[in-house]
């Protein structure tokens, strides 16, 4: 018999990284091309089995807006989460080494540390990469943390880090019970 989650988790990065992209993708299975900033929050339910813990999850995936304007907003978003998929952008650097304030912020806000996947995100754009496959591995391993390459446009790996989430949180519910 299969144990039954309910997990929420946080979409987290710099705006324009790809979070809606990939939530979109994920739970719905579609790219839209046309980008919306997210204002604020949006939210999205799946369920999955992950066959390897016998389990099925429902994870609510909140998606906060990235934006600094939106900080004092996604402090309240943040309550309950179990996990996050901690995102960049292949091609800006910038939103690579904001990675420490997004977990920072999260986990301030969350009251304690949670799992975190760090997630590569627009790997299809190829020749406008600037972060390295070795350096996203190197923090990822530094923290203790699970590594995805991923792009939301053609769906490489985008389930395989929600899943790597999920399998985190599982693991971490077991040990507590």
């Amino acid at each position: 018999m299969s144990l039954e989650y309910r997990f929420k988790i946080v979409m987290l990065g710099d705006g324009a990284v790809g979070k809606t992209a990939l939530t979109v993708r994920f739970t719905e299975d579609h790219f839209d091309s046309d980008y919306k900033r997210t204002i604020g929050s949006d939210f999205a339910v799946k369920r999955l089995q992950v066959a390897d813990r016998d389990s099925n999850v429902t994870i609510q995936v909140w998606d906060l807006a990235g934006q600094p304007r939106f900080e004092i907003v996604r402090q309240s978003f943040y309550r309950g989460s179990r996990g996050g998929l901690l995102l960049f952008d292949v091609t800006r650097r910038r939103t690579f080494i904001n990675l420490d304030r997004w977990r920072d912020e999260a986990f301030d806000s969350i009251g304690q540390p949670v799992p975190v996947v760090i997630v590569a995100n627009k790997v299809d754009l190829v020749d406008s990469r600037v972060v390295s496959i070795e350096e996203g591995q190197q923090y990822a391993e530094e923290h203790g943390y699970f590594y995805v390459e991923s792009s939301a446009l053609t769906g490489q790996n985008v389930e395989e880090a929600y899943v790597a989430l999920c399998r985190t949180m599982i693991d971490r519910s077991k040990a507590k019970s």
